[in-house]
């Protein structure tokens, strides 16, 4: 089952939390004083997807931006946003299609390259620990 826009916004809705957009610059934002999230306009499906998934994980851990977010956070925010995003049986069956190309994968699963990876990365750590 895909996770649609519409669910990232319920979701969004449901963590108390302010979508908004912005021209120019980082493609998104999280402000936690205000529960706002930003993300630059005209960005792409997939890139649009990953980065809102990602700025969600941030208010759903309620980090604060201290002049610039800390690895630990980000590491999370990454894995929170492709649990989001990413469902297993997708991810495991979509590749005998795209032959292992993982960009024409993400096109497909609707997510970033990088999501895909922390995605394999998190369930590879599952299988070995």
């Amino acid at each position: 089952m895909t996770t649609t826009i519409t669910d990232l916004h319920i979701l969004a809705e449901t963590l108390g939390v302010t979508l908004t957009h912005h021209n120019g610059g980082t493609p998104g934002w999280y402000h936690h004083p205000t529960r706002t999230i930003s993300t630059r306009r005209k960005l792409g499906i997939c890139d649009y997807k990953s980065i809102l998934a990602h700025e969600l994980a941030h208010a759903y851990y309620r980090d604060e931006h201290c002049g610039r977010w800390n690895g630990k956070q980000e590491r999370r925010a990454d894995r929170l946003a492709a649990r989001i995003l990413i469902h297993p049986d997708e991810l495991y069956d979509a590749p005998l299609w795209h032959r292992n190309d993982l960009h024409s994968l993400a096109l497909d699963l609707e997510v970033t390259p990088h999501l895909i990876d922390v995605f394999i990365t998190l369930k590879n750590k599952e299988i070995y620990t």
